[in-house]
């Protein structure tokens, strides 16, 4: 069995290659020193939502975060970033996105007329074949619904939800059989490891062309539910697992983990920034899996604030941040994600 610290070292060694090659084409002026304006922007479309999943990492359903931005708010948004040259792709998050209803679509319009690509995350739950065809018009990588155990049981208590599982792999057949590109995200508890091959055959006849089967980390309502984080023998068990389905499915279905959280944020600190989050608030946020806020797009413009924040990975208050991440749990002592409210640079 390949041990995690091994595949966590390798992946080290492949991100600070990355890294400075990324850093020798800029220097050549291959590659952007900074970028006008962000590459991809994730709208955390609202805080509310149809469950409140033990596991989730924002909290969302708590009315924690209060809905500042309404729909014309994400509209007046969406054209501020058209009008300054647009954004190669747009991640629908919350909550739950599906709950705006068709205020979701007027506000996909303005992006997709300008050839914007989406990411949509989604439990599902709120699918209908009416959503189905309406989504048929737009571009998207992939459509991701959340399915957390190869049955029932494990999906609805971890989702506080009865009948959750049924609505969500309803609603990943009614994806794939749209045609439109389908991705299953699968968050693996210690009691769902051993189900990791049920859970693979299930995403592939569920018609799912990539599986993400990441382990759950420490923020929101997840630090407090610590019952649901692996040890490191369970994540030597899913590091394997996920290695051997893999090679099952190779040319039928990607079988991937999520990545790490401080290899990740190393890159973003080394590299130009490529794009931000904007949570249901109006606040900027840097990534999802670290706490800093740069501004708010309801105080001022968007790009003012991200012309004047994109460089704030530089800020030591990250750097702190990163350095305190324990590499194989991702977890910080210094600060927890979601849980302790965000810290504004």
């Amino acid at each position: 069995m390949t041990d995690v610290r091994k595949i966590v070292k390798l992946e080290q060694d492949y991100s600070n290659n990355y890294i400075i090659q990324r850093k020798d084409a800029i220097s050549k002026n291959y590659y952007p020193q900074s970028f006008s304006r962000p590459l991809s922007v994730q709208y955390e479309l609202t805080s509310k939502c149809n469950m409140c999943c033990r596991h989730c990492y924002n909290r969302s359903g708590e009315n924690q975060c209060i809905d500042k931005m309404e729909v014309g708010h994400w509209k007046k948004l969406s054209k501020e970033l058209v009008a300054n040259g647009g954004i190669f792709q747009c991640v629908l998050s919350g909550g739950e996105p599906l709950m705006l209803g068709d205020d979701l679509f007027e506000i996909m319009d303005i992006l997709n007329d300008d050839g914007t690509i989406f990411l949509l995350i989604t439990n599902g739950y709120n699918m209908t074949e009416d959503i189905i065809n309406k989504l048929k018009k737009y571009k998207f990588q992939w459509i991701q619904i959340s399915i957390d155990g190869a049955s029932a049981k494990s999906h609805d208590e971890l989702r506080q939800k009865s009948g959750s599982w049924e609505k969500a792999v309803n609603a990943a057949l009614m994806v794939s059989d749209a045609g439109l590109p389908l991705t299953i995200a699968h968050s693996v508890t210690p009691d769902e490891i051993d189900n990791l091959p049920e859970m693979a055959k299930l995403a592939y006849q569920c018609g799912a062309s990539l599986l993400i089967a990441g382990e759950i980390f420490s923020s929101g309502r997840a630090a407090n539910n610590t019952e649901l984080l692996l040890n490191d023998e369970q994540r030597n068990i899913l590091f394997n697992t996920i290695e051997n389905i893999s090679l099952l499915y190779n040319g039928r279905m990607s079988v991937s983990r999520s990545s790490n959280i401080k290899i990740q944020l190393k890159e973003a600190i080394e590299l130009p920034n490529t794009g931000v989050i904007i949570r249901p608030n109006g606040d900027i946020r840097l990534e999802c899996v670290a706490p800093f806020v740069i501004g708010n797009v309801l105080e001022s413009s968007f790009f003012d604030q991200w012309t004047n924040g994109k460089d704030k990975w530089k800020h030591k208050k990250i750097a702190d941040y990163v350095n305190s991440i324990e590499p194989y749990s991702g977890i910080s002592d210094l600060h927890t994600n979601y849980l302790e409210g965000d810290i504004y640079l």
